[in-house]
């Protein structure tokens, strides 16, 4: 197959997008993933001509299943309002078994899904996540939208107002950070 991987943890795979059935038979058949997490918006599936119904019909053939939570490719703010969702979502399916999140090369959107993951579900800090994963898959995903995003699930406050916080805000949490911000994440299942 022509896909690009890496295992961030037993359970979460970051890589590049499936297009075809081989593909879907390799994630789910060879790496035993049960849920693949898509990041793609349409224009991406349209711009390489994947026809996500049938990725969707052949991973549902092997008793897995395709998630979607759309992001733009290349904007961080796009990417920061998705993170709660995505992250939530790919919580859940690690419930489930083992999830293979994807963009369109696995460089941007899914490693900071993954690294978000990392960051509010262990104890790494932003800074800790960002260097195992990036240690791990070379890429470079927008730690501006992760950072931001922790702004927004746990200040109250509003979506311009993290532009005049200093660089290190909202980059380490505590226990209780982490346990409020869960509460946030919409449809995690707790």
């Amino acid at each position: 197959t022509g896909l690009y991987y890496h295992y961030v943890s037993d359970d979460i795979i970051v890589g590049s997008q499936p297009r075809n059935h081989d593909d879907i038979d390799h994630i789910v058949l060879n790496e035993k993933a049960t849920t693949i997490l898509n990041l793609q918006e349409d224009r991406d599936l349209h711009n390489w001509a994947v026809d996500l119904n049938h990725l969707s019909q052949r991973a549902s053939h092997h008793g897995a299943s395709i998630v979607r939570t759309p992001a733009t490719d290349f904007d961080e703010h796009s990417l920061r309002a998705v993170l709660p969702k995505a992250v939530a979502q790919l919580q859940n399916a690690r419930s489930k078994g083992r999830v293979y999140v994807h963009c369109t090369a696995g460089l941007g959107r899914s490693p900071a899904v993954a690294i978000a993951a990392l960051y509010w579900f262990t104890d790494m800090q932003l800074d800790e996540a960002y260097e195992y994963l990036t240690s791990i898959r070379p890429c470079g995903p927008k730690r501006e939208a992760i950072r931001g995003a922790t702004f927004d699930l746990l200040s109250g406050r509003g979506w311009h107002d993290f532009f005049h916080e200093p660089s290190h805000a909202f980059a380490s949490l505590n226990a209780d950070d982490r346990a409020r911000l869960w509460t946030k994440l919409p449809g995690l299942e707790l």
